[in-house]
């Protein structure tokens, strides 16, 4: 058992409420949310018929919210943030869930978009068990309003004593 508190946690409670991490800049093809659409069963004109979407509000067709909470799980638990995950299997990170999901404003098939991320929350479930709370920021290039907030919860385990990852 762990004595002390891992350096990943005690790096992010020390910036509590402040921004540590800021993606890369990320566009979503018509042909990827053509196949999120088949994928989920969520095709609509809104998604998946250009021709149609031209004429809407939008004036193109739009990504599914769903499509960008999926990438940016990956994105947050892949990134810089330093949640000392060994190469041996011993620690992991999992996508927990997310709170207060809200979808702003359309994000357009095609334009840049990238993922702000703060520190709100460190919820230790055990000495080497820790739920981290996550605000993001889903912002699009040249537009004033985020496609979309909401918080992401990620669950990280240390010192787990699980078997090594073989190398192949």
């Amino acid at each position: 058992m762990m004595s002390h508190k891992p350096e990943g946690i005690q790096f992010l409670e020390e910036r509590l409420g402040q921004e540590v991490f800021v993606s890369k800049w990320f566009v979503i093809s018509q042909e990827e949310t053509d196949t999120f659409a088949k994928l989920t069963d969520d095709e609509d004109p809104m998604h998946n018929d250009p021709e149609w979407a031209a004429k809407t509000p939008w004036g193109g067709t739009i990504v599914q919210a769903a499509h960008v909470l999926s990438l940016g799980a990956a994105i947050i638990i892949n990134s810089d943030i330093p949640l000392d995950i060994e190469t041996d299997g011993n620690s992991y990170v999992l996508n927990y869930g997310y709170d207060r999901v809200r979808v702003m404003s359309p994000l357009r098939v095609g334009h840049r978009f990238r993922y702000r991320v703060k520190v709100v929350n460190i919820r230790p479930k055990s000495p080497r068990e820790f739920v981290i709370k996550w605000e993001v920021t889903v912002e699009v290039e040249g537009q004033d309003k985020p496609f979309m907030v909401y918080e992401s919860l990620v669950y990280w385990a240390t010192d787990q004593g699980l078997p090594s990852i073989s190398k192949h």
